[in-house]
């Protein structure tokens, strides 16, 4: 038994990911491990207020996975850069592969501003599943 890691933020591609991960896992008799991942930006003096917002942004996020995902999944939160969350997660968790979905962005912006998706396939030395969400 294996695990699959799956980044999810609430947008269709995601949902496309988890749904996608839900049924790889159910064939393969993996565990699905759903990461909500985000950095706070240091600017201005709200910071706490922010911080506070986005923790309960992504308890919100994770559950409405869990609604999608089943309840047998297991969801983790973490405050770090979304793609290196993603791949320290599927590290520990000794993963089979790392699940996200995609917006659809034109290559070169994906390139250019750097989506989760692009970095993971540079940087993960794992296996990464890329979905396609709805148009």
């Amino acid at each position: 038994m294996g695990t699959l890691v799956v980044g999810y933020d609430g947008t269709d591609g995601a949902r496309a990911a988890l749904q996608a991960a839900v049924a790889l896992g159910g064939e393969l008799g993996d565990d699905v491990v759903v990461v909500f991942a985000y950095t706070v930006g240091l600017l201005g003096g709200e910071v706490s207020d922010y911080a506070a917002a986005l923790h309960e942004h992504a308890r919100e996020v994770l559950d409405e996975a869990k609604s999608v995902g089943g309840e047998g999944i297991d969801v983790v939160e973490l405050e770090r850069a979304p793609a290196q969350a993603l791949i320290d997660v599927a590290d520990e968790r000794d993963a089979r592969m790392i699940v996200v979905g995609s917006h659809g962005e034109a290559p070169l912006k994906s390139v250019l501003i750097g989506s989760t998706p692009t970095k993971l396939l540079h940087l993960s030395q794992r296996p990464v599943l890329v979905v396609r969400g709805p148009d």
